[in-house]
């Protein structure tokens, strides 16, 4: 059932246009690198400035520069039409007629759309790395450290870094699952998933909420570049888990406590 799922998603219209979003940012990226050059030290994404000595970090510049906007809005509509696009075709009364609990279907699509998220992220690292490795050399990665450690290991890193990435939009996933319990409007359950997390991140940056921003899911997002530090640190990164595991557990427990009473009539 899980496989059928996931098949079901990635096969999606709505799905391939999203891989051809994510695609197009390093491909764009890239060329207008190649064809401009790079923009002076410290302006810019995070890592950009890298990017012509070394094509593997174009991959790294592809997840800084969309992990505010472009991954969350194509991963909250993904999670949002997940059980509102099923009720609203007038399909999941069918599924509920099925020998099926509740439970177990709601697991296997949220599963579905959390392993959606990270075939996502990995396909833009992927992209970045290959078209990075097109247009400018590659070699010797160097660290935010100074140090230069080898092409296969700053590969890990980069790989790394977009599963990381991956994990830190499953707060939003969670609340893409909540959210499309509350509606059968897809396009509905995908605009309350992308504007909570807008929400969450402009509240992240305002100064006078530091003392909460811990608490806010989006504020170690950027936690994935101390995997180019040396040593590599650690510390952000399992705050990162730890917050995007507390997120997860409350939305879903929302979604559960929703589905589970939800009278299905469509």
């Amino acid at each position: 059932m899980f496989l059928e799922e996931l098949t079901f998603i990635l096969k999606r219209r709505r799905t391939l246009v999203s891989f051809a979003v994510l695609a197009a940012i390093p491909i764009l990226v890239g060329t207008v690198l190649a064809t401009l050059g790079g923009p002076k030290q410290g302006n810019g994404p995070a890592f950009i400035n890298e990017v012509t000595n070394n094509g593997v970090f174009l991959g790294v510049t592809s997840i800084s520069t969309s992990q505010l906007v472009v991954i969350p809005l194509v991963i909250a509509i993904v999670a949002g039409e997940s059980l509102s696009a099923e009720a609203s075709y007038g399909t999941l009364r069918y599924l509920l007629l099925s020998p099926i609990s509740r439970t177990r279907l709601l697991v296997v699509k949220s599963f579905a759309v959390l392993c959606y998220a990270v075939i996502a992220c990995l396909f833009m690292v992927f992209v970045g790395v290959v078209f990075g490795a097109i247009l400018f050399p590659v070699g010797n990665v160097i660290t935010l450290s100074g140090t230069s450690v080898p092409l296969l290991d700053g590969i890990l890193r980069v790989i790394g870094m977009g599963l990381l990435a991956a994990i830190s939009t499953f707060s939003i996933v969670a609340i893409g699952i909540f959210a499309s319990t509350l509606t059968d409007s897809a396009i509905g359950a995908a605009a309350i998933t992308f504007g909570a997390t807008v929400v969450i991140v402009i509240l992240n940056n305002i100064p006078e909420l530091v003392q909460v921003a811990p608490l806010m899911f989006s504020n170690y997002w950027a936690s994935g570049a101390d995997l180019f530090r040396s040593p590599i640190t650690y510390h952000f990164i399992i705050k990162n888990l730890i917050e995007q595991l507390g997120w997860m557990t409350i939305f879903f427990l929302g979604a559960w406590a929703r589905f589970s009473t939800k009278d299905i009539s469509s």
